[in-house]
């Protein structure tokens, strides 16, 4: 057979997915060019031999072949000829497969001699050639130097005609490279030349795998995690078609269940973003491009999710796909019902996830008038210190957490920056009433109860004491302490007396005491374990309202120092309030 008849077999073979026969009529057409001693024709099939053990991971197997076609082009002479750089070039492809890159660079190097003697530089070899060196210098980590090689690849394979597949392979090669130097925009453009390429002119072709991946990889640096996985099952559908389930399909396979894993783990404000990325942006600028500039889209309210503190327990009621959509009283009045109806039409369920709504948890999402939204929490925006005094904390949590997506229109943001913390005068305020309440209910009443012997009421103080200590710590962190459920949990995010979170662990963890209180005589009884550590807490408690120039008594009672706290308080009326106020 010649060799044009070699390789028109061996097609027929590889398009029917005949693997194991083309293997054997491999075999077999080698045995016959050796009795023949057809040199062209044995060289031809050992490099169709490595290509197969390439794509079958069969390296050892390879590696035999790679050696017998460096003798064959030794024995005949053909080191420095384009049949050599030929052999070399699969070789080296050969080589960067399992992780021999300095023998491929070599290889490569070769060639590029062969190529710079025998070829214009335009040549349609070079396309090819550029196009695996490229690769190469991606795995050595080389990236740059990549991106540059693939270039040269991208020029000379535009200008040939009835090259678009490789043109659409090299864009892929380029937006792998762009996706590893984080240059996402760069990937995209060349994944989408690639895709509209192999769509049009080869979607048969087995490169398109490597570019539907690339794009399952993009999909999911953007957090669209159900795209990412829908594009990898195809992948992996068509790789085990061709090629079973060799390297790259476990490859594949690998990428699939990272994502998989981070789609079980991933937070309700990210998967909130997706959903919108994915579904709602399109919907907005489709069916309401004209009020478009007036929206703001983002999630706050009630909830973990909107505080970030969400995990796979709160993920049973109240979590899912979802955002707000926030617009002006007029525009709400006229297009909101338009907008919710729309915004209802909206896939239910994404990255796997659908939305649970309990009882109490309905209306947190969907489209909404702005002051109406934020009045739902406070009934008022909040304008003088009296205001401010009595307004729920919580409801201010609600008001400033969350993420905003997107707010071109600027006046969501400006409530919430205006709401994020407590006037100056109103938070050293609550800082006294704090402060008078750890005094009372730690350092006084829960010795008190003790000394009755009723671990009840002290159990009750324990609880005071640690939720104004709680309230302490946010305040001069100047934040809003989230619902008691995440209070504690949220000290993490608090850059001042983060330590404190160690000794409230380590005060509820503690056994009944009682038994030290049997022959208590007066005074601080410091053989209770629970009175040390509520001791600390408060010396630690005096350390930062020292630092932060709110008290300079060295008075170990909190009481002394909640007054003292006051004096720092600008307004009078607000001053002369009696220090529990509030």
């Amino acid at each position: 057979m010649t060799i044009q008849e070699l390789q028109e077999k061996l097609d027929q073979f590889y398009a029917q997915n005949a693997l194991d026969d083309a293997y054997t009529f491999l075999m077999e057409q080698v045995r016959i060019a050796m009795e023949k001693q057809d040199n062209p024709a044995l060289l031809f099939l050992l490099n169709e031999m490595i290509g197969y053990f390439r794509v079958t991971s069969k390296f050892q197997l390879g590696n035999q072949i790679a050696v017998q076609i460096l003798n064959i082009l030794n024995m005949c002479g053909l080191e420095d000829t384009i049949d050599g750089a030929t052999s070399y070039i699969n070789i080296a492809t050969f080589y960067r497969a399992q992780g021999k890159y300095q023998e491929a660079l070599e290889l490569y190097q070769k060639t590029e001699k062969i190529y710079h003697h025998y070829l214009s530089p335009d040549d349609e070899l070079y396309s090819a050639f550029y196009n695996n060196l490229s690769l190469l210098y991606q795995e050595m980590g080389s990236t740059t130097l990549a991106i540059e090689t693939g270039k040269k690849a991208l020029t000379i394979v535009q200008k040939l005609e009835n090259y678009r597949e490789e043109e659409a392979i090299t864009y892929t090669n380029l937006a792998q490279m762009y996706l590893t130097l984080h240059q996402n925009e760069e990937a995209k453009q060349c994944i989408h030349q690639a895709v509209a390429l192999f769509q049009q002119y080869a979607p048969d072709d087995p490169h398109y795998f490597a570019t539907l991946a690339s794009l399952a990889q993009l999909e999911y640096l953007q957090k669209n995690f159900s795209q990412a996985i829908a594009i990898y099952d195809q992948v992996l559908i068509l790789i085990e078609s061709v090629y079973g389930k060799n390297k790259d399909y476990q490859t594949i396979l690998k990428n699939k269940e990272k994502v998989l894993s981070e789609m079980k783990t991933v937070k309700g404000l990210d998967l909130c973003e997706a959903f919108y990325n994915q579904y709602g942006r399109a919907m907005i600028e489709q069916e309401f491009a004209s009020i478009r500039p007036y929206m703001a889209i983002g999630l706050m309210g009630m909830g973990s999710d909107c505080l970030g503190y969400d995990d796979e327990i709160s993920h049973d009621h109240d979590f899912g796909p979802g955002f707000c959509i926030w617009v002006p009283r007029d525009i709400y009045q006229q297009y909101g019902q338009k907008i919710q109806e729309s915004y209802q039409k909206l896939p239910q369920e994404f990255m796997g996830v659908q939305r649970l709504t309990s009882l109490h948890g309905s209306g947190r999402v969907g489209v909404f008038e702005i002051e109406s939204f934020f009045e739902q929490f406070l009934r008022k925006i909040p304008e003088t210190l009296d205001e401010w005094l009595y307004v729920d904390e919580n409801a201010l949590l609600a008001c400033t957490n969350g993420r905003i997506f997107e707010d071109d229109y600027g006046k969501v943001t400006q409530i919430r920056e205006y709401l994020k913390t407590y006037p100056e005068d109103i938070r050293i305020k609550k800082i006294a009433r704090a402060l008078a309440k750890m005094a009372q209910s730690g350092q006084y009443n829960y010795g008190r109860c003790m000394q009755r012997g009723d671990e009840v009421a002290a159990s009750l103080a324990l609880h005071e004491f640690i939720d104004q200590t709680l309230s302490v710590v946010y305040l001069l962190n100047k934040k809003y302490k989230p619902y008691y459920k995440w209070s504690y949990y949220g000290l993490k995010d608090c850059f001042y007396l983060q330590q404190v979170q160690d000794l409230l662990l380590e005060l509820v963890q503690l056994p009944s005491q009682l038994f030290q209180w049997k022959h208590f005589q007066g005074g601080i009884n410091l053989d209770d374990a629970k009175v040390v550590v509520i001791e600390k807490i408060c010396q630690m408690v005096i350390g930062e309202l020292q630092r932060q120039e709110l008290s300079d008594s060295q008075d170990d009672f909190l009481d002394t120092h909640a007054h003292l706290v006051m004096n720092h308080i600008q307004d009078q009326h607000i001053r002369l309030k009696h220090v529990m106020e509030g």
